[in-house]
């Protein structure tokens, strides 16, 4: 079965299973973890509660979206953040360079536990169906609501579960120490076969993650976007005076209303949108090129709306909805293209409430 058509598996009344052992995983703890943590992330991290988790965001200090992830506070002095795959070492060392040359004083302690954990995602309309069947704890959406994650045994396996979702699809990730990975995959597949438990990779969460206009580190970035252009706005907090990044934001070209901005992008006659497309405009550049109003960052055939769906920043992109683009397309006709919202999928987010 085609990676991407797995994907439909999850979202039409089954359960899809992904092994997320890659994300990063790092340990921050100590007195001052959480003033340290303001300034890491656009949004506040010193408030969130035990036992809850939330999303947050990683610019440079010169403003630029540099990675993401979900963060859980594991007690009143340590918190756990995931990273994008790629930037587990790169988060770290961005921690410690903060830590070791602007905030020498502080106490703060991180450590890369990206290896001691294996990580399963179970994903769909029958995921909690399938873990109680391991027994051992109570995953119901009063006990682990949304965004929260709780320890115990599954099964006999040693878990740490958060409820929390890449997919849009009602969701589970189940950390456990790594040695203990692969037999807590086999008890869901063995436990899961009735239910047709499917085994999904990251073409089929790309395809997911893209219906329901969610960013990846690495598409929807290319190191000169800021959260603004993504529409993540809501994810800086407002309450607070500084973080890495801040100041930068605030420049005049960085406010500007004529930066390119995320958009969803609907093909007009059914063909696939290139990837890296560049939308064309008016005239030339000095060197005689064509001009350009934005780009293709993620572009998809999704087998749950059973067309072709595309993401790009488009200048002025939000304010334009409706409006008509034509993208480039090597070695064929140019593809026109439709400014639609980004999300092209439960827009509501009930799916996920599940």
């Amino acid at each position: 079965m085609p990676m991407r058509w797995r994907a439909k598996s999850a979202r039409c009344g089954g359960v899809g299973t992904l092994d997320a052992s890659t994300l990063g995983k790092i340990i921050v703890k100590g007195p001052d973890a959480g003033k340290f943590l303001d300034m890491i992330y656009t949004g506040m991290m010193s408030t969130l509660p035990v036992g809850k988790c939330r999303y947050g965001l990683v610019c440079t200090e010169n403003g630029f979206l540099t990675d993401d992830g979900v963060v859980a506070r594991l007690s009143e002095d340590s918190w756990l953040l995931h990273t994008t795959s790629g930037g587990a070492d790169r988060i770290h060392g961005h921690l410690e360079d903060w830590l070791q040359c602007e905030w020498w004083d502080w106490k703060v302690y991180t450590a890369n536990v990206t290896e001691q954990w294996a990580q399963v995602a179970v994903v769909g309309p029958k995921a909690r169906t399938l873990l109680e069947r391991l027994g051992g704890m109570d995953l119901s959406p009063e006990a682990l609501p949304f965004m929260g994650w709780v320890e115990g045994e599954l099964g006999g396996i040693p878990v740490r579960i958060y409820r929390i979702s890449f997919s849009g699809e009602l969701s589970f990730e189940i950390g456990t120490p790594a040695g203990r990975g692969l037999e807590l995959w086999e008890k869901l597949h063995e436990l899961g076969r009735d239910l047709g438990v499917t085994p999904y990779g990251t073409e089929a969460m790309h395809v997911m993650r893209a219906e329901k206009g969610f960013i990846m580190i690495g598409d929807e970035t290319d190191g000169t976007v800021i959260p603004q252009d993504l529409g993540l706005g809501w994810a800086i907090s407002k309450k607070k005076e500084d973080y890495i990044g801040k100041r930068a934001q605030e420049r005049s070209h960085m406010t500007s209303p004529d930066r390119w901005k995320l958009v969803g992008l609907e093909s007009l006659d059914g063909r696939m949108i290139p990837d890296g497309a560049y939308a064309v405009a008016d005239g030339v550049n000095s060197n005689g090129q064509r001009n350009t109003q934005g780009r293709v960052t993620s572009t998809y055939i999704s087998p749950t709306l059973s067309k072709p769906i595309a993401m790009g920043l488009v200048h002025r992109g939000p304010d334009r909805m409706g409006d008509v683009l034509e993208f480039t397309n090597p070695g064929g006709e140019p593809v026109k293209a439709r400014i639609v919202d980004p999300v092209f999928f439960d827009k509501e987010g009930t799916r996920s409430n599940g």
